[in-house]
Protein backbone atom coordinates (compact mmCIF):
# COMPACT_ATOMS: atom_id res chain seq x y z
CA UNK A 1 0.00 0.00 0.00
CA UNK A 2 0.99 3.43 -0.66
CA UNK A 3 2.09 5.38 2.55
CA UNK A 4 0.16 8.49 3.32
CA UNK A 5 0.76 11.23 6.06
CA UNK A 6 -0.80 14.78 7.04
CA UNK A 7 0.73 17.88 8.05
CA UNK A 8 -1.25 20.53 9.31
CA UNK A 9 -1.08 23.28 12.29
CA UNK A 10 -5.24 22.95 13.21
CA UNK A 11 -5.71 20.04 14.75
CA UNK A 12 -9.38 19.77 13.48
CA UNK A 13 -8.08 19.26 10.21
CA UNK A 14 -5.68 16.95 10.31
CA UNK A 15 -8.55 14.86 12.02
CA UNK A 16 -11.01 15.33 9.30
CA UNK A 17 -8.38 14.42 6.67
CA UNK A 18 -7.74 11.06 8.32
CA UNK A 19 -11.15 10.53 9.46
CA UNK A 20 -13.70 11.59 6.35
CA UNK A 21 -12.07 9.33 3.70
CA UNK A 22 -11.53 5.43 3.27
CA UNK A 23 -7.81 5.91 2.86
CA UNK A 24 -7.58 1.56 2.58
CA UNK A 25 -10.02 1.71 0.02
CA UNK A 26 -8.25 3.42 -1.98
CA UNK A 27 -4.56 1.40 -1.37
CA UNK A 28 -3.35 3.86 1.57
CA UNK A 29 -1.90 3.36 4.46
CA UNK A 30 -2.29 6.76 6.97
CA UNK A 31 1.06 6.60 8.69
CA UNK A 32 0.49 9.91 11.05
CA UNK A 33 0.23 13.25 11.02
CA UNK A 34 2.15 16.34 12.56
CA UNK A 35 1.85 19.81 13.20
CA UNK A 36 4.38 21.74 11.53
CA UNK A 37 7.17 20.66 9.27
CA UNK A 38 9.63 19.62 11.63
CA UNK A 39 8.29 17.26 13.47
CA UNK A 40 6.89 15.59 10.24
CA UNK A 41 10.73 15.54 9.14
CA UNK A 42 10.69 12.96 11.77
CA UNK A 43 7.80 11.36 10.55
CA UNK A 44 9.38 11.05 6.95
CA UNK A 45 12.85 9.92 8.76
CA UNK A 46 11.04 7.09 10.05
CA UNK A 47 8.16 5.70 7.56
CA UNK A 48 9.02 7.37 4.50
CA UNK A 49 6.00 8.01 2.86
CA UNK A 50 5.50 8.14 -0.99
CA UNK A 51 2.39 10.91 -0.22
CA UNK A 52 1.94 14.31 2.25
CA UNK A 53 -0.77 16.53 2.26
CA UNK A 54 0.27 19.60 4.11
CA UNK A 55 -0.57 22.77 4.74
CA UNK A 56 1.39 25.43 3.78
CA UNK A 57 1.50 28.60 6.34
CA UNK A 58 2.82 26.81 9.80
CA UNK A 59 4.66 27.22 12.87
CA UNK A 60 8.49 26.82 12.80
CA UNK A 61 8.91 24.99 9.71
CA UNK A 62 6.56 25.45 7.06
CA UNK A 63 5.22 23.63 3.86
CA UNK A 64 7.24 25.24 1.53
CA UNK A 65 11.09 24.74 3.50
CA UNK A 66 9.15 21.28 4.39
CA UNK A 67 9.47 20.50 0.59
CA UNK A 68 12.40 22.10 0.03
CA UNK A 69 14.08 20.09 2.89
CA UNK A 70 12.33 16.90 1.51
CA UNK A 71 13.98 17.43 -2.22
CA UNK A 72 17.41 18.06 -0.38
CA UNK A 73 17.39 14.84 1.44
CA UNK A 74 16.47 13.05 -1.73
CA UNK A 75 13.23 11.58 -0.93
CA UNK A 76 10.93 10.55 -3.97
CA UNK A 77 7.76 11.77 -1.91
CA UNK A 78 4.53 13.91 -3.45
CA UNK A 79 3.88 16.75 -1.64
CA UNK A 80 0.24 18.16 -2.23
CA UNK A 81 0.01 21.39 -0.40
CA UNK A 82 -3.72 22.90 0.95
CA UNK A 83 -3.68 26.52 1.54
CA UNK A 84 -6.31 29.09 2.12
CA UNK A 85 -4.75 31.72 0.25
CA UNK A 86 -5.39 31.94 -3.30
CA UNK A 87 -1.87 33.97 -3.62
CA UNK A 88 -0.75 32.61 -7.14
CA UNK A 89 2.41 33.47 -6.06
CA UNK A 90 2.02 30.65 -3.24
CA UNK A 91 1.32 27.89 -6.22
CA UNK A 92 3.74 29.10 -8.60
CA UNK A 93 6.49 28.43 -6.05
CA UNK A 94 5.17 25.35 -5.04
CA UNK A 95 5.05 23.86 -8.28
CA UNK A 96 8.92 25.20 -8.81
CA UNK A 97 9.66 23.30 -5.87
CA UNK A 98 8.19 20.25 -7.37
CA UNK A 99 4.76 19.66 -5.37
CA UNK A 100 2.25 18.01 -6.90
CA UNK A 101 -0.28 19.92 -6.96
CA UNK A 102 -2.30 22.88 -4.43
CA UNK A 103 -5.87 23.36 -3.42
CA UNK A 104 -7.72 25.73 -1.35
CA UNK A 105 -9.30 25.96 1.56
CA UNK A 106 -12.09 23.90 2.13
CA UNK A 107 -11.30 21.28 0.83
CA UNK A 108 -13.95 19.34 -0.99
CA UNK A 109 -13.44 15.75 -0.91
CA UNK A 110 -14.33 14.93 -4.86
CA UNK A 111 -11.41 17.67 -5.49
CA UNK A 112 -8.90 15.63 -3.35
CA UNK A 113 -9.78 12.65 -4.27
CA UNK A 114 -9.29 13.27 -7.92
CA UNK A 115 -5.92 14.60 -7.10
CA UNK A 116 -5.04 11.44 -4.70
CA UNK A 117 -6.14 9.19 -7.46
CA UNK A 118 -3.60 10.73 -9.90
CA UNK A 119 -1.11 11.30 -7.68
CA UNK A 120 -1.34 7.09 -6.66
CA UNK A 121 -1.43 6.58 -10.39
CA UNK A 122 1.89 8.70 -11.04
CA UNK A 123 3.90 6.60 -7.71
CA UNK A 124 2.75 2.87 -9.09
CA UNK A 125 3.76 3.91 -12.73
CA UNK A 126 7.12 5.36 -11.33
CA UNK A 127 7.67 1.81 -8.63
CA UNK A 128 7.06 -0.26 -12.05
CA UNK A 129 9.57 1.98 -14.05
CA UNK A 130 12.04 1.22 -10.96
CA UNK A 131 11.19 -2.45 -10.85
CA UNK A 132 11.68 -2.91 -14.50
CA UNK A 133 15.00 -1.33 -14.37
CA UNK A 134 15.86 -3.10 -11.44
CA UNK A 135 15.05 -6.41 -12.87
CA UNK A 136 17.12 -4.89 -16.31
CA UNK A 137 19.85 -4.32 -13.83
CA UNK A 138 20.11 -7.51 -12.40
CA UNK A 139 19.97 -9.04 -15.85
CA UNK A 140 22.94 -7.22 -16.97
CA UNK A 141 25.00 -8.12 -14.11
CA UNK A 142 24.33 -11.49 -14.34
CA UNK A 143 24.69 -11.62 -17.92
CA UNK A 144 27.63 -9.42 -17.72
CA UNK A 145 30.14 -12.70 -17.04
CA UNK A 146 28.80 -14.53 -19.40
CA UNK A 147 28.87 -11.31 -22.24
CA UNK A 148 32.40 -11.30 -20.90
CA UNK A 149 33.17 -14.76 -21.89
CA UNK A 150 31.59 -15.10 -24.98
CA UNK A 151 33.86 -11.86 -26.02
CA UNK A 152 37.10 -13.13 -25.31
CA UNK A 153 36.31 -16.61 -26.94
CA UNK A 154 35.92 -14.42 -30.32
CA UNK A 155 39.21 -12.86 -29.51
CA UNK A 156 41.06 -16.06 -29.30
CA UNK A 157 39.34 -17.41 -32.54
CA UNK A 158 38.64 -14.27 -34.74
CA UNK A 159 41.06 -11.75 -35.81
CA UNK A 160 39.39 -8.28 -34.85
CA UNK A 161 40.46 -4.81 -34.96
CA UNK A 162 41.54 -2.78 -32.47
CA UNK A 163 38.46 -0.44 -32.54
CA UNK A 164 35.66 -3.31 -32.41
CA UNK A 165 37.56 -4.65 -29.01
CA UNK A 166 38.25 -1.29 -27.90
CA UNK A 167 34.71 -0.33 -27.41
CA UNK A 168 33.79 -3.48 -26.33
CA UNK A 169 36.23 -4.28 -23.62
CA UNK A 170 35.22 -0.94 -22.58
CA UNK A 171 31.45 -1.62 -22.20
CA UNK A 172 32.04 -5.32 -21.16
CA UNK A 173 34.62 -3.77 -17.85
CA UNK A 174 37.34 -6.19 -19.42
CA UNK A 175 40.15 -4.42 -17.03
CA UNK A 176 43.59 -5.79 -18.64
CA UNK A 177 45.64 -4.15 -20.52
CA UNK A 178 45.57 -4.14 -23.91
CA UNK A 179 49.13 -3.86 -24.71
CA UNK A 180 50.87 -6.69 -22.59
CA UNK A 181 48.88 -9.74 -22.78
CA UNK A 182 49.72 -13.23 -22.58
CA UNK A 183 47.45 -16.82 -23.01
CA UNK A 184 47.45 -19.57 -21.37
CA UNK A 185 45.63 -23.06 -22.28
CA UNK A 186 44.32 -25.48 -19.22
CA UNK A 187 44.12 -29.67 -19.99
CA UNK A 188 42.85 -31.99 -17.92
CA UNK A 189 44.13 -35.30 -17.70
CA UNK A 190 42.30 -37.02 -14.79
CA UNK A 191 39.47 -35.83 -13.03
CA UNK A 192 39.29 -37.45 -9.66
CA UNK A 193 38.09 -40.09 -8.34
CA UNK A 194 34.92 -39.28 -8.79
CA UNK A 195 32.71 -40.22 -11.77
CA UNK A 196 31.47 -36.79 -13.58
CA UNK A 197 28.73 -36.19 -16.03
CA UNK A 198 29.28 -33.36 -18.68
CA UNK A 199 27.55 -31.33 -16.29
CA UNK A 200 29.98 -32.22 -14.13
CA UNK A 201 32.90 -31.66 -16.18
CA UNK A 202 31.45 -28.59 -17.13
CA UNK A 203 31.09 -27.07 -13.57
CA UNK A 204 34.77 -28.44 -13.23
CA UNK A 205 35.89 -25.81 -15.88
CA UNK A 206 34.72 -23.30 -14.17
CA UNK A 207 36.03 -24.07 -10.93
CA UNK A 208 39.64 -24.28 -12.77
CA UNK A 209 39.01 -20.74 -14.22
CA UNK A 210 38.27 -19.16 -10.62
CA UNK A 211 41.08 -21.60 -9.24
CA UNK A 212 43.58 -19.54 -11.38
CA UNK A 213 41.78 -15.82 -11.42
CA UNK A 214 42.39 -16.49 -7.55
CA UNK A 215 46.05 -17.64 -7.27
CA UNK A 216 47.00 -14.74 -10.13
CA UNK A 217 45.30 -11.84 -8.30
CA UNK A 218 46.99 -12.43 -5.25
CA UNK A 219 50.05 -12.15 -6.69
CA UNK A 220 48.91 -8.80 -8.18
CA UNK A 221 48.05 -10.39 -11.97
CA UNK A 222 44.67 -9.94 -14.05
CA UNK A 223 43.16 -12.54 -15.44
CA UNK A 224 40.36 -13.62 -17.17
CA UNK A 225 39.31 -17.08 -17.70
CA UNK A 226 37.24 -19.10 -20.28
CA UNK A 227 36.08 -22.05 -20.12
CA UNK A 228 36.14 -24.30 -23.12
CA UNK A 229 33.29 -26.57 -23.42
CA UNK A 230 33.09 -29.26 -26.35
CA UNK A 231 36.98 -28.40 -27.12
CA UNK A 232 39.08 -31.70 -27.72
CA UNK A 233 42.33 -30.11 -27.31
CA UNK A 234 41.85 -28.10 -24.17
CA UNK A 235 39.11 -27.23 -21.28
CA UNK A 236 40.21 -23.98 -20.16
CA UNK A 237 42.07 -20.97 -21.86
CA UNK A 238 42.95 -17.62 -19.58
CA UNK A 239 44.22 -14.10 -21.02
CA UNK A 240 46.52 -12.42 -17.98
CA UNK A 241 47.70 -8.65 -18.84
CA UNK A 242 51.28 -8.38 -16.73
CA UNK A 243 52.75 -4.68 -16.07
CA UNK A 244 55.89 -3.55 -16.99
CA UNK A 245 58.06 -4.38 -14.76
CA UNK A 246 55.97 -8.04 -14.89
CA UNK A 247 56.62 -8.51 -18.62
CA UNK A 248 60.29 -7.04 -18.55
CA UNK A 249 61.44 -10.27 -15.88
CA UNK A 250 60.32 -12.71 -18.45
CA UNK A 251 58.46 -15.73 -18.09
CA UNK A 252 60.32 -17.53 -14.97
CA UNK A 253 57.73 -15.81 -12.31
CA UNK A 254 54.02 -16.76 -14.58
CA UNK A 255 55.75 -20.15 -15.04
CA UNK A 256 56.13 -20.76 -11.03
CA UNK A 257 52.71 -19.21 -10.41
CA UNK A 258 51.19 -21.69 -12.74
CA UNK A 259 53.53 -24.37 -11.44
CA UNK A 260 51.62 -23.54 -7.98
CA UNK A 261 48.26 -23.76 -10.11
CA UNK A 262 48.78 -27.57 -11.06
CA UNK A 263 49.83 -28.53 -7.59
CA UNK A 264 46.81 -26.71 -6.01
CA UNK A 265 44.31 -27.70 -8.52
CA UNK A 266 45.39 -31.78 -7.71
CA UNK A 267 45.53 -30.36 -3.86
CA UNK A 268 42.25 -28.61 -4.21
CA UNK A 269 40.11 -30.13 -6.97
CA UNK A 270 41.58 -33.46 -7.02
CA UNK A 271 42.35 -32.91 -11.16
CA UNK A 272 45.67 -33.31 -12.87
CA UNK A 273 46.38 -30.75 -15.72
CA UNK A 274 48.76 -29.37 -17.89
CA UNK A 275 49.01 -25.70 -19.12
CA UNK A 276 50.62 -24.07 -22.23
CA UNK A 277 51.45 -20.45 -22.43
CA UNK A 278 51.96 -18.41 -24.92
CA UNK A 279 54.38 -15.36 -25.65
CA UNK A 280 53.79 -11.45 -25.02
CA UNK A 281 51.38 -9.94 -27.55
CA UNK A 282 48.75 -6.98 -27.48
CA UNK A 283 45.37 -8.46 -27.97
CA UNK A 284 44.56 -7.76 -31.36
CA UNK A 285 47.08 -11.25 -31.54
CA UNK A 286 44.89 -12.97 -29.32
CA UNK A 287 44.32 -15.17 -31.49
CA UNK A 288 47.85 -16.59 -32.50
CA UNK A 289 48.35 -16.49 -28.99
CA UNK A 290 45.84 -19.06 -28.40
CA UNK A 291 47.22 -21.34 -31.02
CA UNK A 292 50.47 -20.44 -30.10
CA UNK A 293 49.52 -21.16 -26.12
CA UNK A 294 47.09 -24.56 -27.29
CA UNK A 295 50.82 -26.41 -29.17
CA UNK A 296 52.86 -25.21 -26.37
CA UNK A 297 50.73 -27.28 -24.23
CA UNK A 298 50.67 -29.92 -26.16
CA UNK A 299 54.29 -31.02 -25.03
CA UNK A 300 52.44 -33.03 -22.34
CA UNK A 301 52.32 -36.24 -25.08
CA UNK A 302 56.17 -36.02 -24.82
CA UNK A 303 56.52 -35.23 -21.03
CA UNK A 304 53.24 -36.33 -19.61
CA UNK A 305 50.54 -34.18 -17.60
CA UNK A 306 51.30 -32.00 -14.46
CA UNK A 307 53.72 -29.31 -16.44
CA UNK A 308 53.80 -26.07 -17.63
CA UNK A 309 54.58 -25.73 -21.19
CA UNK A 310 56.14 -22.52 -22.32
CA UNK A 311 56.93 -20.09 -25.13
CA UNK A 312 59.11 -17.46 -25.59
CA UNK A 313 57.63 -14.07 -24.06
CA UNK A 314 58.29 -11.99 -27.41
CA UNK A 315 55.91 -14.07 -29.37
CA UNK A 316 57.45 -15.50 -31.42
CA UNK A 317 57.20 -19.74 -31.43
CA UNK A 318 60.10 -21.93 -31.63
CA UNK A 319 61.27 -25.64 -32.05
CA UNK A 320 59.51 -28.77 -33.34
CA UNK A 321 56.03 -27.53 -31.93
CA UNK A 322 55.83 -24.54 -33.45
CA UNK A 323 52.85 -22.85 -36.44
CA UNK A 324 53.71 -22.68 -39.61
CA UNK A 325 53.62 -18.84 -40.69
CA UNK A 326 51.23 -20.07 -43.36
CA UNK A 327 48.96 -21.78 -40.55
CA UNK A 328 49.52 -18.77 -38.11
CA UNK A 329 47.15 -16.81 -40.29
CA UNK A 330 44.22 -19.00 -40.37
CA UNK A 331 41.22 -17.74 -39.23
CA UNK A 332 39.68 -20.85 -37.32
CA UNK A 333 36.56 -21.32 -35.13
CA UNK A 334 36.91 -22.46 -31.16
CA UNK A 335 35.35 -25.82 -32.40
CA UNK A 336 33.98 -26.48 -35.65
CA UNK A 337 37.73 -25.59 -37.53
CA UNK A 338 39.78 -26.76 -34.43
CA UNK A 339 40.35 -30.25 -36.19
CA UNK A 340 41.12 -28.18 -40.01
CA UNK A 341 43.67 -26.37 -38.04
CA UNK A 342 45.43 -29.39 -36.55
CA UNK A 343 45.04 -31.58 -39.81
CA UNK A 344 46.53 -28.66 -41.58
CA UNK A 345 50.07 -28.61 -39.69
CA UNK A 346 50.24 -32.58 -39.95
CA UNK A 347 52.66 -33.28 -42.43
CA UNK A 348 50.98 -36.25 -44.91
CA UNK A 349 53.89 -38.35 -45.25
CA UNK A 350 54.50 -39.36 -41.64
CA UNK A 351 51.21 -40.25 -40.85
CA UNK A 352 50.54 -42.65 -42.81
CA UNK A 353 51.64 -45.77 -40.78
CA UNK A 354 49.73 -44.15 -37.77
CA UNK A 355 46.89 -44.58 -39.96
CA UNK A 356 47.70 -47.43 -41.46
CA UNK A 357 44.15 -49.18 -41.83
CA UNK A 358 45.05 -52.65 -41.84
CA UNK A 359 46.36 -52.36 -38.09
CA UNK A 360 43.46 -50.23 -37.61
CA UNK A 361 41.27 -53.15 -38.27
CA UNK A 362 43.53 -55.61 -35.84
CA UNK A 363 42.91 -53.36 -33.04
CA UNK A 364 39.36 -53.41 -34.08
CA UNK A 365 39.22 -56.91 -34.34
CA UNK A 366 41.37 -57.37 -31.35
CA UNK A 367 38.66 -55.23 -29.18
CA UNK A 368 36.03 -57.09 -30.47
CA UNK A 369 37.21 -60.66 -29.37
CA UNK A 370 38.55 -59.31 -25.72
CA UNK A 371 41.92 -60.39 -27.14
CA UNK A 372 44.44 -58.50 -24.43
CA UNK A 373 47.27 -60.12 -25.43
CA UNK A 374 46.98 -59.34 -28.91
CA UNK A 375 45.99 -56.07 -28.58
CA UNK A 376 48.80 -55.34 -26.08
CA UNK A 377 51.40 -56.23 -28.97
CA UNK A 378 49.14 -54.01 -31.17
CA UNK A 379 49.08 -51.32 -29.28
CA UNK A 380 53.00 -51.71 -28.81
CA UNK A 381 53.66 -51.11 -32.35
CA UNK A 382 50.92 -48.16 -32.54
CA UNK A 383 52.54 -46.44 -29.72
CA UNK A 384 56.46 -46.97 -31.26
CA UNK A 385 54.47 -45.03 -34.13
CA UNK A 386 53.53 -41.98 -31.92
CA UNK A 387 56.64 -41.85 -30.47
CA UNK A 388 58.33 -41.75 -34.40
CA UNK A 389 55.35 -39.16 -35.17
CA UNK A 390 56.29 -37.10 -32.75
CA UNK A 391 59.76 -36.11 -33.83
CA UNK A 392 58.87 -35.31 -37.14
CA UNK A 393 55.21 -33.46 -36.59
CA UNK A 394 53.86 -30.64 -34.56
CA UNK A 395 52.50 -31.97 -31.41
CA UNK A 396 49.08 -30.33 -32.06
CA UNK A 397 48.84 -32.44 -35.22
CA UNK A 398 49.47 -35.45 -33.49
CA UNK A 399 46.80 -35.15 -30.58
CA UNK A 400 44.75 -34.44 -34.02
CA UNK A 401 45.36 -37.72 -35.22
CA UNK A 402 45.15 -39.68 -31.64
CA UNK A 403 41.22 -37.80 -31.67
CA UNK A 404 40.32 -39.23 -34.89
CA UNK A 405 41.50 -42.29 -33.76
CA UNK A 406 39.87 -42.77 -31.13
CA UNK A 407 36.90 -41.16 -32.48
CA UNK A 408 36.41 -44.80 -34.72
CA UNK A 409 37.38 -46.69 -31.77
CA UNK A 410 34.70 -44.67 -30.26
CA UNK A 411 32.02 -45.16 -32.81
CA UNK A 412 33.17 -49.01 -33.10
CA UNK A 413 32.45 -49.75 -29.35
CA UNK A 414 29.15 -48.16 -29.80
CA UNK A 415 27.86 -50.87 -31.91
CA UNK A 416 28.98 -53.35 -30.46
CA UNK A 417 27.52 -52.16 -27.38
CA UNK A 418 24.58 -52.22 -29.00
CA UNK A 419 24.81 -55.78 -30.48
CA UNK A 420 23.02 -58.05 -27.80
CA UNK A 421 25.35 -61.16 -27.79
CA UNK A 422 28.09 -58.75 -26.32
CA UNK A 423 27.09 -58.50 -22.58
CA UNK A 424 30.45 -57.56 -21.47
CA UNK A 425 30.40 -54.62 -23.60
CA UNK A 426 29.48 -51.68 -21.09
CA UNK A 427 29.07 -47.89 -21.76
CA UNK A 428 32.09 -45.29 -21.95
CA UNK A 429 31.39 -42.93 -19.57
CA UNK A 430 31.59 -38.79 -20.54
CA UNK A 431 34.81 -38.52 -18.34
CA UNK A 432 36.49 -41.66 -19.83
CA UNK A 433 36.04 -40.39 -23.23
CA UNK A 434 37.83 -36.70 -21.92
CA UNK A 435 40.77 -38.50 -20.38
CA UNK A 436 41.41 -40.90 -23.70
CA UNK A 437 41.51 -37.17 -26.15
CA UNK A 438 43.83 -36.09 -23.68
CA UNK A 439 46.01 -39.34 -22.87
CA UNK A 440 50.06 -38.50 -23.36
CA UNK A 441 51.71 -40.88 -25.47
CA UNK A 442 53.10 -43.36 -22.68
CA UNK A 443 49.83 -43.72 -21.27
CA UNK A 444 48.11 -44.65 -24.75
CA UNK A 445 48.24 -48.05 -24.69
CA UNK A 446 47.19 -48.32 -20.93
CA UNK A 447 44.43 -45.97 -21.62
CA UNK A 448 43.24 -47.75 -24.63
CA UNK A 449 43.53 -51.29 -22.66
CA UNK A 450 41.59 -49.93 -19.71
CA UNK A 451 39.03 -48.13 -21.51
CA UNK A 452 37.91 -51.11 -24.34
CA UNK A 453 39.23 -53.95 -22.63
CA UNK A 454 36.57 -55.40 -20.25
CA UNK A 455 38.18 -57.35 -17.17
CA UNK A 456 36.35 -60.36 -14.96
CA UNK A 457 35.05 -57.93 -12.58
CA UNK A 458 33.80 -60.90 -10.52
CA UNK A 459 37.42 -62.20 -9.75
CA UNK A 460 40.35 -59.65 -9.12
CA UNK A 461 43.40 -60.66 -10.44
CA UNK A 462 46.25 -61.72 -7.55
CA UNK A 463 48.39 -58.73 -9.29
CA UNK A 464 45.61 -56.32 -8.30
CA UNK A 465 45.77 -57.66 -4.97
CA UNK A 466 49.72 -57.23 -4.53
CA UNK A 467 49.56 -54.21 -6.15
CA UNK A 468 47.23 -52.64 -3.61
CA UNK A 469 49.08 -54.32 -0.88
CA UNK A 470 52.04 -52.46 -2.02
CA UNK A 471 50.54 -49.04 -2.42
CA UNK A 472 48.61 -49.59 1.21
CA UNK A 473 52.24 -50.11 2.57
CA UNK A 474 53.56 -47.02 1.22
CA UNK A 475 51.08 -44.78 2.26
CA UNK A 476 51.25 -45.93 5.73
CA UNK A 477 55.04 -45.31 5.31
CA UNK A 478 54.66 -42.09 3.54
CA UNK A 479 51.56 -40.63 4.69
CA UNK A 480 53.24 -37.57 6.76
CA UNK A 481 55.03 -36.71 3.66
CA UNK A 482 51.68 -34.98 1.59
CA UNK A 483 51.38 -37.83 -1.13
CA UNK A 484 48.56 -37.80 -3.02
CA UNK A 485 47.00 -40.14 -5.43
CA UNK A 486 49.44 -39.36 -8.14
CA UNK A 487 52.35 -40.10 -6.01
CA UNK A 488 51.19 -43.66 -5.36
CA UNK A 489 50.63 -44.33 -8.56
CA UNK A 490 54.03 -43.21 -10.30
CA UNK A 491 55.42 -45.58 -7.31
CA UNK A 492 53.75 -48.77 -8.37
CA UNK A 493 54.08 -47.61 -11.84
CA UNK A 494 50.32 -47.58 -12.97
CA UNK A 495 48.19 -45.24 -14.43
CA UNK A 496 46.94 -42.98 -11.93
CA UNK A 497 42.98 -42.93 -13.24
CA UNK A 498 43.05 -46.69 -13.79
CA UNK A 499 44.64 -46.75 -9.82
CA UNK A 500 41.85 -45.43 -8.79
CA UNK A 501 39.58 -47.58 -9.91
CA UNK A 502 40.97 -50.66 -8.54
CA UNK A 503 41.92 -48.90 -5.24
CA UNK A 504 38.05 -48.57 -5.01
CA UNK A 505 37.17 -51.84 -5.83
CA UNK A 506 39.98 -53.44 -3.79
CA UNK A 507 39.86 -51.41 -0.15
CA UNK A 508 36.06 -50.20 -0.89
CA UNK A 509 36.63 -46.25 -0.89
CA UNK A 510 38.74 -43.99 -2.71
CA UNK A 511 42.39 -43.44 -1.87
CA UNK A 512 41.71 -39.79 -1.08
CA UNK A 513 39.10 -40.45 1.61
CA UNK A 514 41.93 -43.67 2.66
CA UNK A 515 44.12 -40.98 3.13
CA UNK A 516 42.09 -38.49 4.92
CA UNK A 517 41.47 -41.42 7.63
CA UNK A 518 44.90 -42.64 7.80
CA UNK A 519 46.04 -38.62 8.75
CA UNK A 520 43.09 -38.03 10.79
CA UNK A 521 43.43 -40.85 12.95
CA UNK A 522 47.15 -40.42 13.49
CA UNK A 523 45.93 -36.36 14.28
CA UNK A 524 44.04 -37.46 17.36
CA UNK A 525 46.82 -39.92 18.79
CA UNK A 526 48.95 -36.80 18.42
CA UNK A 527 46.51 -34.56 20.20
CA UNK A 528 45.76 -37.27 22.43
CA UNK A 529 49.54 -38.15 23.68
CA UNK A 530 52.04 -35.16 22.71
CA UNK A 531 51.79 -31.25 23.74
CA UNK A 532 52.60 -30.40 20.21
CA UNK A 533 50.70 -27.44 18.65
CA UNK A 534 48.05 -27.87 16.35
CA UNK A 535 50.05 -26.66 13.73
CA UNK A 536 52.69 -28.86 14.30
CA UNK A 537 50.24 -31.67 14.58
CA UNK A 538 48.83 -30.62 10.80
CA UNK A 539 52.47 -30.72 9.28
CA UNK A 540 53.12 -34.33 10.96
CA UNK A 541 50.39 -35.98 9.30
CA UNK A 542 50.98 -34.72 5.97
CA UNK A 543 48.97 -31.53 6.04
CA UNK A 544 50.95 -28.12 4.44
CA UNK A 545 48.12 -26.05 4.97
CA UNK A 546 46.99 -25.47 8.58
CA UNK A 547 43.59 -23.91 7.44
CA UNK A 548 43.06 -26.88 5.10
CA UNK A 549 43.95 -29.39 8.04
CA UNK A 550 41.38 -27.51 10.82
CA UNK A 551 38.70 -27.41 8.43
CA UNK A 552 38.99 -31.47 7.41
CA UNK A 553 39.65 -32.12 10.85
CA UNK A 554 36.29 -31.06 11.75
CA UNK A 555 34.44 -32.09 9.23
CA UNK A 556 35.62 -35.62 9.92
CA UNK A 557 35.27 -35.36 13.30
CA UNK A 558 32.52 -32.69 14.08
CA UNK A 559 34.53 -30.42 16.10
CA UNK A 560 37.98 -28.65 15.86
CA UNK A 561 41.65 -29.97 16.81
CA UNK A 562 41.50 -28.11 19.49
CA UNK A 563 37.88 -28.65 20.40
CA UNK A 564 39.05 -32.56 20.38
CA UNK A 565 41.87 -32.44 22.49
CA UNK A 566 40.11 -30.15 25.61
CA UNK A 567 36.65 -32.34 25.59
CA UNK A 568 36.91 -34.63 22.24
CA UNK A 569 39.44 -37.32 23.65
Amino acid sequence: MIKLMVVDDEHWIREGLKRTIDWSSHGIQFIGDAEDGCKALELIEAHVPEMIISDIKMPTMDGMDLLEEIKKRGYDTKVIFISGFSDFAYAQKAVKLGAFDYILKPVEEPILLEIIERCISEIKQKQELNSRLQELAVRIRESLPLARQKHLEMCLTRSLTEREMKSAWEALHINLDPKRLIVMTMVVHEWGGREMDESGCSLMRYALGNLVEEVLSQKGIRCSACPLQGNDFADVALIASLSEQEASSGVEDLYRHMDSVIKDALQVLDVRISIGISGLRERTQLASSFREALTTSMNYLIHGPGQVHTAPMDGRSAGRGSISRATEQLDYRMAACMGQWAADVLLTDHKADFLDSALSNRILHAMKLMDAGRLSELLDVQTGLLQELIKQTPAIAVRYEMNMHISILLSKWQELLQAKDHSKVSAITHQRKLQLYRCSIGDWKTMIMDTFLMKDTDAPSIAHKRTIETALRYIHDNYHLGISLHNVAEKIYMNPSYFSRVFHEEVGETLSRYLIRIRITKAKELLEQTPLKVYEVADRVGYRDFRHFVKTFKEWEGMTPAQYRNYGA
